[in-house]
């Protein structure tokens, strides 16, 4: 599903957008026969109802479909997007091409990790903090920790029953071996 226009700096070129959803190309390819452009997930979607091109009808498949030519990748990544997060508060605007980049250490991501700084420094999503308890992660850590020391104790438990039955047929075969061969 393409961007919402509204986030663009200027105008946004009217071949820039799918015919579909009428947002701004996002991951766009075209049909090789009439070169229509569409969001690739706009397409896609469209192909799971019917095998025709949206805008001319002509018989068009998944499979048909190719990458944009340069020029129109060139033209998508030089236009000016706001940041996905301007509703939490960035005002960074950017080239379309750094938008993924910028959004991975965009500081007001919701969805950025953070590590907690109340004592546990549990790594979670920002927006998830304000719910996080320290106690009940701890406890859970502690918990899975006790399931592991359980899990080795009857590990090394088995491993020592096993090594004293080598021991025993071993002392067996050493005493045969000793009394045979000792006379």
């Amino acid at each position: 599903m393409g961007y919402d226009v509204t986030r663009f700096q200027g105008e946004v070129d009217e071949d820039l957008l799918c015919p579909i959803c009428s947002g701004v190309l996002e991951e766009p390819v075209q049909a090789p026969h009439c070169e229509h452009a569409f969001c690739n997930a706009c397409i896609t979607q469209w192909f799971a109802q019917q095998q025709i091109c949206p805008v001319d009808r002509t018989v068009v498949t998944l499979a048909h479909l190719r990458p944009v030519p340069r020029i129109m990748r060139n033209m998508l990544s030089k236009l000016q997007i706001s940041c996905d997060n301007a509703s939490f508060g960035c005002t960074a605007t950017l080239r379309l091409d750094q938008l993924q980049s910028h959004l991975k250490d965009c500081e007001h991501n919701p969805k950025r990790p953070v590590n907690c700084e109340e004592g546990c420094g549990l790594e979670m999503p920002k927006d998830e903090l304000p719910n996080h308890n320290c106690i009940k992660h701890l406890r859970s850590v502690v918990q899975q920790q006790q399931t592991k020391i359980s899990e080795l104790e009857k590990t090394v438990a088995e491993h020592k029953h096993q090594l004293g039955e080598q021991v025993r047929v071993f002392c067996q075969h050493n005493s045969i071996f000793l009394t045979k061969y000792s006379v």
